[in-house]
């Protein structure tokens, strides 16, 4: 039983140190080779290495006077002068020190012999002196040429020669071939150069071919031009390679070299005393032997606007389903080697990083591409991440005219950076002068170098890539001319990329399309529109003139004229502009065969003008609006008589009446109380503003679908109509022109249905406060007498047919269960009949006998205010005798009471209603006109609810084309509808007091 508890432990120990094994520690500290010590530091004392097993720094076998951290930082190798005695990687090394030298290999000591020296650094032999011979430590059967291990120096026999490291002797095959070409083959067949020829790159070519004065520049955009040591070494080789001996990819070299300098000079340059590479490439044209030789990098002898129009490509392209552009490119090596062909996708022609999803997008048919990154300056140098590549891009479809065989169609490029033979941009004028090519590149970092072993001092890489696409004219079946890459470079230079500067990259895919059709229906439409809208705005004017009583052409009739004009303008143009963009938004997005793509160009700023002009136009109109209804001419008449007073006669000057007040200078006490007048005129003041839309409402169900539910997605400019586009997909730019469609058909649909539904249901089944008022003035006694303008207005009955509305509760109760019971004649201004709201023409001498009586009191007020309490007293003692005089005068004249003044009643003509105008011309007598029962509603916002929408729908698309933002734009749209309500409301308010002769501290 003793062993029980040591067993246990043991157990438990073995448990323990098993769990440590099977869960090792996960958590590690972060390093990365760059945080080893390399060695090169007396302060290390061993050098490390990266453990990718451990992912840790671990020390070297031996300190760092023997060993250092390798350059990828995985292992360790010997230091200069050591040689390796093992080397198996990581830190199972041994290194053993050299008294002289060390081999190329680095495993065996030597001496250095045949004109070598030791190279103090690192501890190797130096090249041999003479470029005839080779070092060599041992021979081909692997014996050592010298016992002693020592470097010798060989010379190359023969028809051979030293390759370019002096590692090995080679057949000197060039120089051969070129001597057996000549007439008559020349018979030397060793290496040297005679006397006849002259040396270059390691071959000779007769002196006969030598030419002189070559231009080594590339040109830059922000320096000058620099001195290329690859043009140095290499452009007079590649010439005659090419030229003299018909070696294709001399030609492909030659041919990159031409792109390097930016196809300076163009096709068709004459041989010069400056001959750079394009120049030479000119020297080709008339050698026919070199036809199939010579890559065609320049576009044909057509004029650059007849290539780009030409209607070679065989494809019906389509949105539905979605189409790809099937590009190839072809690659070359700087050298002029071919790599083959490859697809176009990814980041293949795209400088910026992302992912396929959003890369790819750039190449499906219809979608306005447009991608912009920075990319740090210095990472541009890197020749492994950015190599130095020539592309020519290709569309690859199945052609019909050649038997349904696979055809490619070689797409021309547009460098922006081009200068012709006079030294021009010629590619950035008009596109009679473009020259078209076909070769380009996306980085050149080797090219720009000045000098061997050295980084280059700039860099140049393609800015800007834009692919360009235009429709054929008048097509329905998708075909489009030949499309082309638009290609701008620039330069950065090492110290600004050493500065951490950013390069900006930008890549973009338009569409065109022939606008002649569009341009002549938009003018048509215009043009027939616009001339109906100034005809109806005259027609207006001849309108108001009338009603104003203006007999001739003065200047408020040419004011009014103008902002009617404003009015009417403002609607063609909001009607033009929105069916446009209503149109291109909605065929666009639903089109299969692609004959549509978004406006570009002049006729979308005539398209933005027109648009902004609309909203310029209606804010005239809306403030014509406003001024016009804070002016109308207002005034509530009181039929209650005086309680336990006989009725006051009528004045021989007004006819009669009764009123408040008397003639005669004694003034009988009144006890008709003013409080139903002031409610009244409060109520007024409260409909002045309303509204058949809910501007909350509005506003809250408008930003709801366009960017809640995801409607504004649809906006963009791609055939992708999907709402609530997941983040991995390419979203293309928004269009202006979409958003104004979608915006204004949300913000107008939500609107009509908010009418409808208040005009429908609301108003008809819980409360319409515009009858409800008749209704008030009604039990009020009160009518409301409201001349919009001179000799026309509106008039509300409010005369009670209980005579008296002055009473208590059980008085007023008692008249309304009468009223219901039908035991009291009708409210209506003609016995027996129930209208009560009229339009009125009103005679010239009622105006006078208005403003005569109205006009003075004005003045008085007007005056009163500078001249102290007493003016302003005597002021207010004038107003209520102005009152009471004009109640009295508009009570006769509704009763009929005036000798010279009078009025029929009349229903207006089918015609008239249409064009809400009378034709009847007045003499002495006014006529009021039956309505539809709240005709009134013109002075107030509630009879101008179309304005008012179509204001809101301008002012909210105008904010979001400028800021693009569709909640901004409802929030700011709400802000000036309610801005707009409280100018009119204090305008109101203020007219209201001065016209109808109530205090404004009264009104609420």
């Amino acid at each position: 039983m003793a062993s029980r508890p040591a067993f246990l432990i043991v157990l438990c120990a073995q448990l323990i140190i098993s769990s440590n094994s099977q869960n090792p520690n996960s958590k590690e500290v972060y390093q990365t080779p760059s945080d080893c010590k390399t060695g090169s530091s007396s302060t290390d004392g061993f050098a490390e290495f990266f453990n990718s097993a451990t992912l840790k720094c671990s020390q070297c076998s031996e300190n760092s006077t023997f060993q250092l951290q390798s350059t990828d930082g995985l292992s360790c190798i010997c230091q200069p002068g050591y040689r390796y005695v093992k080397n198996f990687g990581g830190k199972n090394v041994t290194c053993q020190l050299c008294p002289n030298a060390v081999s190329e290999d680095g495993w065996e000591c030597i001496t250095c012999g045949g004109g070598t020296n030791v190279n103090t650094n690192t501890r190797r032999c130096s090249e041999c002196p003479n470029e005839r011979t080779i070092s060599a430590l041992r021979q081909l059967n692997g014996n050592l040429i010298d016992p002693n291990k020592q470097l010798s120096c060989v010379r190359c026999e023969g028809e051979t020669q030293s390759n370019s490291d002096q590692s090995k002797c080679n057949r000197c095959s060039y120089t051969l071939s070129l001597r057996a070409t000549q007439s008559p083959p020349a018979p030397e067949r060793t290496c040297n150069c005679t006397t006849s020829e002259f040396a270059l790159n390691g071959i000779c070519y007769p002196v006969e071919n030598r030419i002189t004065g070559l231009d080594f520049a590339i040109p830059l955009e922000n320096e000058n031009p620099i001195q290329s040591i690859y043009l140095r070494n290499n452009l007079e080789n590649v010439f005659y390679m090419c030229r003299y001996y018909s070696n294709i990819t001399a030609c492909q070299t030659l041919a990159n070299m031409c792109m390097l300098t930016m196809y300076s000079g163009g096709p068709r340059r004459a041989f010069t005393a400056a001959n750079t590479p394009c120049n030479l490439f000119a020297l080709f044209n008339t050698e026919t032997s070199l036809n199939e030789l010579k890559p065609l990098v320049f576009v044909g002898d057509l004029n650059a606007d007849d290539e780009l129009e030409r209607d070679d490509i065989e494809i019906e392209w389509t949105m539905d389903p979605p189409m790809e552009f099937p590009f190839l490119a072809g690659t070359f090596t700087l050298d002029g080697n071919f790599l083959g062909f490859q697809e176009i996708q990814g980041n293949f022609l795209q400088l910026c990083e992302a992912s396929d999803n959003i890369l790819n997008a750039a190449f499906v048919f219809g979608t306005y591409y447009s991608y912009s990154c920075q990319i740090s300056a210095s990472s541009l140098w890197d020749e492994v991440k950015y190599p130095l590549r020539f592309c020519e891009i290709y569309l690859r479809y199945i052609s019909t005219e050649s038997g349904s065989t696979e055809t490619i169609f070689k797409i021309p490029v547009l460098i922006r950076n081009y200068r012709d033979s006079s030294n021009n941009f010629a590619n950035r004028e008009s596109v009679k002068d473009w020259q078209l090519t076909r070769r380009f590149f996306l980085v050149d970092n080797v090219a720009t170098k000045t000098a061997e072993g050295q980084e280059a001092p700039h860099v140049r890489y393609a800015k800007s890539i834009t692919l360009r696409v235009n429709l054929l004219p008048d097509t329905t079946e998708g075909r489009i001319s030949v499309p082309y890459f638009d290609i701008e470079y620039d330069d950065v230079s090492k110290e600004r990329a050493d500065n951490n500067e950013k390069v900006q990259i930008d890549f973009q895919v338009t569409y065109e399309m022939s606008q002649s059709a569009y341009k002549e229906d938009f003018q048509i439409a215009i043009g027939t529109i616009s001339s109906l809208g100034v005809i109806y705005a005259g027609f207006r004017t001849y309108v108001w003139s009338r009603r104003a009583g203006r007999i001739t052409i003065d200047f408020p009739t040419l004011a009014n004229l103008v902002f009617y004009l404003c009015g009417t303008l403002s609607n063609c143009f909001f009607v033009v502009t929105y069916g446009i963009a209503f149109y291109f938004f909605i065929f666009f997005k639903r089109q299969n065969v692609v004959y549509l793509v978004h406006l570009e160009g002049k006729s979308y700023e005539e398209w933005y003008i027109l648009f902004v002009s609309a909203f310029a136009l209606k804010c005239a109109a809306l403030l014509h609006m406003i001024v016009m209804q804070c002016s109308a001419d207002i005034f509530m008449v009181d039929w209650e008589r005086p309680k336990g007073q006989p009725p006051v006669p009528h004045s021989t000057t007004t006819g009669g009446g009764t009123g408040d007040g008397a003639s005669s200078p004694k003034r009988l006490k009144s006890s008709v109380s003013i409080w139903r007048t002031y409610f009244v005129a409060n109520e007024w003041n409260e409909i002045q503003t309303k509204r058949k839309i809910n501007r909350v409402l509005q506003i809250f169900m408008v930003i709801f679908f366009l960017v809640v539910v995801g409607f504004e997605d649809t906006a963009t400019k791609d055939p992708n109509g999907e709402v609530n586009k997941g983040s991995d997909v390419y979203k293309a730019e928004q269009s202006p022109m979409f958003r104004m469609a979608l915006g204004a058909t949300v913000y107008l649909l939500v609107a009509v249905v908010q009418v409808i539904f208040f005009v429908f249901i609301y108003e008809r089944f819980i409360s319409d406060d515009i009858r409800e008022f008749v209704d008030l003035c009604s039990m009020s006694n009160i009518s409301v007498f409201v001349m919009a303008n001179g000799e026309f207005g509106y008039y509300i009955h409010g005369r009670s047919v209980h005579g008296r509305s002055d009473v208590g509760m059980r008085e007023m109760c008692d008249m309304i269960k009468r009223e219901e019971e039908d035991l009291v004649g009708q409210r209506g201004l003609v016995p027996n009949t129930e209208p009560q709201t009229f339009l009125m023409a009103l005679p010239k001498r009622l105006r006078q006998k208005y403003e005569t009586v109205y006009m003075p009191v004005q003045l008085e007020n007007a005056s009163a205010a500078t001249r102290g309490e007493q003016a302003r007293l005597a002021g207010r003692d004038k107003s209520i005798d102005a009152y009471g005089t004009l109640n009295r005068f508009f009570c006769a004249f509704i009763d009929h009471s005036l000798r010279d003044i009078d009025y029929v009643v009349k229903e207006k003509t089918f015609l008239e209603k249409i064009l809400d105008t009378e034709f009847l011309e007045l003499a002495d007598k006014g006529i009021f006109y039956n309505d539809n029962g709240h005709s009134f509603d013109n002075v107030l916002f509630y009879g101008n609810e179309m304005m008012l929408i179509i204001f809101d729908t301008l002012f909210f698309c105008v904010v979001d084309y400028i800021f693009t933002d569709y909640v901004l734009a409802g929030i700011l749209t709400y802000l000036i509808t309610e801005l707009i309500c409280l100018i009119r409301d204090i305008g109101g308010k203020k007219n209201l007091a001065k016209k109808t002769l109530v205090d404004e501290r009264f009104l609420i």
